[in-house]
């Protein structure tokens, strides 16, 4: 068999649930397809690519006595572990599950995620009643049923992206550096630090909570602003502020992940001509909704950073295509390519730059292209279509 056809994604996720019971948890196993793979109401979006599979079984059946409804008893088959490289089991934990008497299945699945190192068992509870699955014994189970209805879709993904983060790249918590102007930005980066560390379990970076006296100020926020996800809470005053954009084009030019909180409140004088580019959620104060909106685009955006370089290898070695020269987790602009090393660029032959799908319009490409026309731009799609 060829390298090429023996070649796994590398990473997967698998979603398990009984069939038949409340439709909020189908819904959660859709969501979760929905925005790690593909969302199929949105072709043209900028999607991570990872494949989902879906691993259930039961239902109500026809009595054959013609007396309603029963149970059937059936399991799904054994979760296959050996598609990926790396794998999350994401257990969804309802009544009907529970009722289902898939203790022996369970232990089982428990017995094969242990076994290797790059799988991981992710439980929710959707019931009080979870703890009589016995796997809740031996795995720390994620409680949605207390929260309410219209937040749990949003929590379960933060923490289903969160721990794909962790498979694929450093196993540590993700930590997001929060940029903020003083004057007019720093109650938004403190309630944001909050939510983060009492509500999540992804690391924050703020400069008054992690910077002790006699500490050197610049040389600590630049390492954790080149080293972290980065959140830029864009007030008023944020474009104008020199150390606010020294944080933001570091984290730029480091390739690291960024999103911009948009928390205009009036005007700014002169927008910083570098916040595009990157995803940006509109602030709105006291709200759990945004706040757990804002820790899933990051989680996202972190994630996209640590999975495309892997799976652009996966798909290359897979189509027999040489990886090209550079990768981007987000699509180029005027910036990345100032940024490429000037002995690989400019020079006679063509030098290919990969990054997500979907490609650039023509006029942004236009742009690029008369910064340096020995630069490709292209997308997996052009990239293997060629």
């Amino acid at each position: 068999m060829s390298a090429a056809r023996r070649s796994r994604p590398p990473v997967a996720v698998h979603v398990l649930w009984r069939s038949g019971g409340d439709a909020e948890t189908r819904q959660l196993a859709d969501a979760v397809f929905t925005h790690l793979t593909a969302d199929p109401s949105q072709p043209t979006a900028r999607s991570l690519g990872i494949p989902v599979r879906y691993w259930s079984a039961g239902g109500p059946v026809d009595r054959p006595d013609g007396r309603g409804a029963r149970w059937a008893a059936d399991v799904p088959p054994p979760v296959d572990l050996s598609l990926a490289e790396r794998n999350v089991v994401v257990l969804l934990i309802d009544n009907a599950l529970v009722g289902a008497g898939w203790n022996d299945y369970l232990a089982e699945l428990l017995r094969a995620v242990g076994a290797g190192p790059g799988n991981w068992l992710l439980p929710f509870a959707l019931t009080s009643n979870f703890a009589r699955v016995p796997v809740a014994v031996d795995v720390d189970v994620v409680d949605l049923h207390t929260l309410p209805a219209h937040f749990r879709e949003q929590v379960l993904l933060n923490h289903v992206i969160h721990r794909v983060c962790r498979q694929v790249g450093a196993s540590d918590p993700v930590r997001v550096f929060i940029s903020y102007a003083s004057a007019d930005g720093g109650a938004i980066a403190r309630e944001v630090a909050r939510h983060l560390r009492f509500e999540t379990d992804v690391d924050d970076f703020l400069d008054a909570h992690h910077i002790s006296g006699g500490d050197p100020f610049a040389d600590v926020l630049d390492a954790a602003a080149t080293s972290s996800a980065l959140l830029a809470v864009n007030s008023d005053s944020y474009g104008s502020r020199p150390w606010c954009q020294r944080e933001f084009l570091g984290a730029k030019r480091a390739s690291m992940p960024v999103v911009v909180l948009d928390a205009l409140t009036d005007r700014s004088v002169r927008a910083f001509p570098y916040l595009g580019n990157v995803p940006t959620v509109r602030w709105h104060r006291d709200s759990r909704r945004v706040l757990d909106h804002l820790v899933g685009v990051l989680l996202t955006e972190t994630l996209r950073h640590r999975y495309f370089p892997l799976r652009a290898a996966e798909m290359c070695g897979r189509h027999g295509v040489a990886l090209p020269s550079f990768l981007l987790a987000r699509p180029p602009e005027l910036l990345t390519l100032l940024d490429l090393p000037r002995n690989s660029v400019g020079g006679a032959a063509p030098v290919d730059l990969l990054y997500p799908d979907p490609p650039l319009g023509t006029e942004e490409s236009r742009v690029l292209a008369k910064l340096d026309g020995s630069l490709r731009a292209v997308t997996p799609t052009m990239l293997f279509s060629t």
